[in-house]
């Protein structure tokens, strides 16, 4: 019993860690983007330490799952580019190029199983996001998987992928859920916006 309960400690922090990785990564990207938006998330905060920070992050979590963090870590590198499957990239090939490339890479280091997971997963999750996300980003002229093909086509997508991860390992899924929200809980914690930094330079407390 307290075996089964160490290996669901165990699976959830990684989980926790390579998503903490991910987003961290992330907002390092958008950080020129965010700062216009008077929004100072943790990678804006930690400036060029945001890497460093979340490669230590991303070692942890391979250390206590190494096949969960490869298909996650890949999973959401290609989900993260299908909106903008057609664009080149720095690497100067097209954006679907490298979405096989991450895939493939899964399939060869953790199997098909797993790389699938991962790959759902971190869809369902990013287009989770890009629904909540849809008016903030219509109105900062960002043009996520919700407005380039609907609402609707985004929302069955999803479902789909859902459905997917969750017959592919249920467990996982379902930790991946528990995850997501102990993140955005802390992403929440640990942003200020604009306004709050203004109140908080002029001594106002709400």
């Amino acid at each position: 019993m307290y075996g089964d309960l160490l290996e669901v400690g165990r699976t959830l922090l990684c989980l926790v860690l390579a998503g903490a990785t991910i987003k961290l990564m992330d907002d390092y990207l958008d950080a020129e983007y965010d700062i216009c938006r008077g929004k100072h998330t943790l990678a804006v905060k930690l400036s060029r330490g945001t890497l460093p920070y979340a490669l230590v992050l991303g070692l942890l979590a391979a250390y206590l799952n190494l096949d969960i963090t490869i298909s996650v870590f890949f999973g959401s590198y290609a989900a993260g580019m299908l909106t903008t499957w057609r664009e080149k990239l720095p690497t100067r090939v097209p954006a679907f190029i490298e979405i096989i490339v991450a895939f493939g890479l899964s399939t060869l280091l953790v199997g098909w199983h797993i790389a699938l997971w991962g790959a759902c997963l971190m869809a369902m999750f990013d287009w989770l996001d890009d629904l909540v996300d849809r008016m903030t980003d219509h109105k900062t002229g960002q043009r996520n998987m919700a407005l380039r093909i609907g609402v609707v086509e985004t929302t069955l997508l999803t479902l789909i992928v859902m459905c997917a991860a969750i017959l592919l390992n249920a467990w996982w899924t379902a930790l991946g859920f528990i995850a997501l929200t102990m993140l955005t809980m802390l992403s929440e914690a640990t942003t200020s916006t604009l306004w709050q930094a203004l109140d908080e330079d002029n001594g106002v407390h709400l």
